[in-house]
């Protein structure tokens, strides 16, 4: 299962971050809101795949369809794509967004090589640490 992998990954990636891990159906690790209008982020063990949430503003899959590969292989495969994600988000590399009716919302992983990210009217953006703002 995923949560065998991912739950030491977590703790020893974000070992001096707070987390409180839980069973599936309940998420199997959470970790506490930076900003109210964030929320907190929620890790899912979904069988297949793992989902991170992102509590007001959206969620994202993290999956591998390799047919070939084995339940650990692509439980390694998932686990390492959640952790490179929230160090990411953590690390004010990933851009939040969401519409002023909460009604749609997004990420997007933030590089230097891509240039100025496009904003565009009607959306409210954030890091992990603070609004977002140019």
């Amino acid at each position: 299962m995923i949560r065998d992998c991912l739950i030491p990954a977590l703790k020893s990636e974000f070992a001096g971050r707070e987390i409180i891990f839980d069973s599936p159906p309940q998420p199997i690790a959470t970790f506490p809101e930076c900003q109210a209008a964030v929320g907190k982020v929620k890790v899912y063990d979904g069988g297949e795949e793992a989902t991170v949430l992102i509590e007001k503003i959206t969620h994202g899959h993290f999956s591998t369809y390799d047919q070939k590969l084995g339940e650990e292989q692509r439980s390694r495969i998932i686990t390492d794509d959640v952790v490179e994600f929230l160090k990411d988000l953590f690390n004010d590399r990933v851009l939040l967004y969401t519409s002023g009716s909460n009604r749609v919302g997004g990420w997007s992983r933030l590089s230097p090589k891509q240039g100025p990210v496009e904003l565009l009217p009607g959306f409210t953006y954030f890091l992990w640490s603070r609004p977002y703002k140019i």
